[in-house]
């Protein structure tokens, strides 16, 4: 990962000017910045970031399938539950809104429970992107949607909360190994350049967590430590009476996260489809995301008093998630042959659960609270047993 040199812009002069009165900063804090600063950060900008026309694909670029078979798997958590007569969605990063619309317009085809009531919740800080997500959705879903601009606004809720694609986008520190110890790295001013430079270990929770990890073999090792992450475990958790809480990203659990070969850690930055490893360039113009530390994120929820009932990868979710789908499917087939619809339907199901495309990148992680631990929704029927500790 080399040092970089911004684009000239509003955002890169203002942590320039940070930088230049208050010393160097650290990488988490430029990385939230280049995200999320209010005015010109990379995920509070209404630019389309998803898809061909933007900077990357994902999921639910694939198509309405996605979406489909998560709406499933939500009526599956609200059976149980016991069927409540409210039940809640909340999804933080919803982005423009269109895995909400494919959810919510799924589980409107759905019989319910007679009287049963649904709401659906999106946390949203940028109240711009707010205006983009009701674009989308109102004129399909007016009144059955709100909007939070944060988790502190959010009553505990029963119901289900979704993190699609939003873990991995939280800041992170970074962190070097060499000549036996640990170092931070921070954010300098060189010139017109961000550049990296190494500092002592200072912050007492990044110390304790690089205390977990394996001692790399060789160095220099440089990779990522997601306190984050940890911390929004604790606030969703916070927020569930009882329920479930579905996390869904790319990542490995800590032993496969920080592997010897791993020198270089996962930090990746994203601009029209194109990929770099440079994080310190055009702040606010380009994605910088990292891989999750699924382990992490369980001992979180194990301090938190939630329970772990299931981790696994997209392809095997995709199988336990469609199967009742492709029941149906295939007597459709047979009483009508194969429609333009269904072709489409498994077109962008082989598409996500492809173990050579996104099957085996993306992880399925869910935690419960107030739930039986043997229950737990089809999508991880075929759960593998992978090790998270």
């Amino acid at each position: 990962m080399r040092d970089g040199t911004p684009e000239s812009s509003p955002l890169a002069a203002l942590l320039r000017d940070r930088i230049r009165h208050h010393g160097p900063v650290s990488f988490s804090w430029f990385m939230e910045q280049a995200l999320y600063h209010p005015e010109f950060g990379y995920y509070t900008s209404t630019r389309h970031r998803i898809g061909r026309e933007g900077d990357f694909y994902t999921n639910v670029s694939v198509g309405q399938v996605y979406g489909q078979l998560l709406a499933s798997q939500l009526i599956e958590m609200w059976k149980l539950l016991g069927m409540p007569r409210d039940f809640s969605i909340v999804e933080e990063g919803a982005e423009d809104g269109q895995l909400a619309l494919d959810i919510l317009s799924a589980i409107g085809e759905e019989p319910l429970a007679a009287g049963a009531s649904i709401c659906y919740t999106i946390i949203e800080p940028s109240l711009s992107k707010q205006q983009q997500q009701r674009a989308r959705l109102e004129p399909q879903f007016a009144g059955k949607v709100r909007w939070l601009t944060g988790l502190a606004d959010l009553e505990p809720i029963t119901g289900a909360f979704i993190s699609n694609e939003f873990v991995d986008a939280t800041p992170v520190h970074l962190v070097e190994f060499g000549d036996g110890r640990w170092s931070e790295l921070l954010v300098e001013n060189s010139g017109e350049h961000f550049v990296f430079v190494p500092a002592r270990i200072e912050k007492p929770e990044l110390k304790q967590a690089l205390e977990k990890l394996p001692v790399p073999a060789g160095s220099p090792y440089r990779t990522e430590v997601n306190l984050a992450a940890a911390s929004w475990i604790q606030a969703v958790s916070s927020k569930l009476s009882r329920g479930f809480i579905l996390i869904v990203d790319y990542g490995y659990p800590r032993q496969e996260y920080y592997c010897p070969e791993r020198t270089e850690g996962t930090l990746s930055c994203y601009s029209r489809h194109r990929r770099s490893y440079n994080p310190l360039e055009r702040p606010g113009e380009i994605d910088i995301t990292a891989h999750v530390d699924f382990t992490s994120l369980a001992e979180a929820a194990v301090q938190a008093a939630l329970g772990i009932a299931g981790y696994t990868d997209q392809h095997h979710f995709m199988i336990g998630a469609a199967e009742t789908r492709l029941r149906a499917f295939e007597k459709e087939v047979e009483e009508q042959g194969l429609t333009r619809a269904h072709a489409a339907f498994l077109r962008a199901y082989r598409t996500l659960m492809h173990p050579g495309n996104m099957g085996m990148v993306f992880k399925f992680f869910l935690l419960t609270r107030g739930v039986a631990e043997n229950l737990k929704p089809s999508g991880f029927k075929y759960a593998r047993d992978h090790q998270l500790w």
